[in-house]
């Protein structure tokens, strides 16, 4: 899917670096090999010095750990901690709001954060944002900060009563050219970390923005004022204290929580039909005169969006667990498959695997069933 216009604004922090760039040099690897592993650990020790001084390498400047002069145990915890990192798919490990949550203050979403299990590199347009009822978001702004993993998606305006859709793409990249490991069994409800243990794998995210809806039932109504209502005056840790309640999240609800409610009264979240696509057959590739796989057509249970099918909504892996994406994906058929061409041709089609991204949504922005990597016919 690709939401994101060309107008989109996109703010980067110095320190950010895109995957048209050169990597970011991971802190610890001292062999430039991309990887953290048992060749850095030598390195390492080596460095452990204490007070003496005389490093043997440049690379042990005592800058690069914590700001004591020396390099000791206390170097370590950190070089700990980022051991391993390079050595498998990056993966999506925090999300904010926190996945599951509804949005049901005044003001609405503003932003989300997305965290990372080790450092990447972030395109310009790794990350789409769609509404239920109000099509795609443009104009957001990025940031990326590298020394805690974590990227910003700050809105140009607050988004208001409205199933928020976010797609976190594969394109982000860890330092050794890792694709992200970002597939999500349940976007609404998102279980953390992402992925199947395959590279590549989009990480979609569906965030419910209704204000006053205190019960989460996707309506404002009476059953909300009640619920607030039977709080009033309460704080948190006092009996009978309904977290639900506290719509601005201060820890009481007051006069506030019940004028959010009064002001939003009738208001509807926008809904679903409530049975989600699946991937029903993959048709037998198109192969061209010397039998290169051209194109592929997924079928599914119904109609999807043509607005949600592109290039990376679905790719292949081979054995060597290299992802292939496709030169293009659009509409066929009836509306009810999705054709991907290959450019150049694949060799053939039985050494990979297919995945099929759950950013397909029906019509009625029904998000598809994901389902595991799929047979090669």
């Amino acid at each position: 899917m690709r939401h994101i216009l060309a107008s989109s604004l996109v703010t980067i922090v110095a320190s950010v670096f895109f995957s048209s760039m050169a990597y970011a040099q991971l802190p610890d690897d001292f062999d430039f090999d991309g990887e953290v592993n048992l060749i850095d650990l030598v390195a390492f020790v080596n460095c452990i010095n204490g007070p003496a001084g005389g490093f043997i390498s440049s690379n042990c400047d005592p800058g690069n750990f914590d700001p004591d002069t020396d390099i000791d145990l206390r170097d370590f915890a950190g070089f700990q901690a980022r051991f391993g990192f390079g050595q498998g798919p990056p993966q999506i490990i925090s999300f904010s709001p926190t996945p599951g949550d509804w949005v049901v203050d005044d003001i609405g979403l503003t932003e989300v954060k997305i965290g990372f299990s080790e450092p990447v590199t972030v395109p310009t347009d790794a990350v789409d944002v769609w509404l239920l009822s109000g099509g795609t978001v443009s104009g957001f702004t990025m940031t990326y900060d590298p020394t805690t993993f974590m990227l910003s998606v700050m809105f140009a305006s607050p988004l208001h009563d409205d199933q928020v859709t976010v797609v976190v793409d594969y394109t982000i990249e860890d330092v050794a050219g890792n694709p992200l490991d970002g597939e999500i069994l349940a976007p609404k409800n998102a279980a953390l970390p992402s992925g199947n243990s395959i590279n590549g794998g989009q990480g979609v995210f569906r965030i419910r923005v209704l204000q006053g809806d205190a019960n989460r039932d996707g309506v404002v109504d009476a059953a909300d004022e009640t619920l607030v209502d039977n709080s009033r005056n309460l704080c948190e840790g006092a009996p009978g204290f309904d977290a639900m309640a506290d719509l601005d999240s201060d820890g009481c609800v007051d006069a506030t929580d019940a004028s959010i409610v009064t002001a939003a009264l009738g208001n509807l979240l926008p809904a679903t039909d409530g049975t989600p696509p699946i991937v029903v057959r993959i048709r037998e590739p198109t192969t061209d005169q010397q039998g290169f796989v051209i194109s592929m057509i997924v079928a599914f249970s119904e109609i999807v969006s043509g607005s949600t099918i592109d290039e990376r909504s679905c790719f292949l892996v081979n054995e060597s667990g290299i992802i292939v994406v496709p030169a293009s994906g659009v509409q066929s058929g009836f509306g009810n498959s999705a054709i991907y061409n290959f450019i150049p041709p694949l060799s053939g089609c039985d050494t990979y695997t297919i995945n099929v991204s759950n950013a397909l949504a029906d019509s009625s922005g029904e998000l598809l069933t994901l389902p595991g990597p799929l047979v090669c016919p």
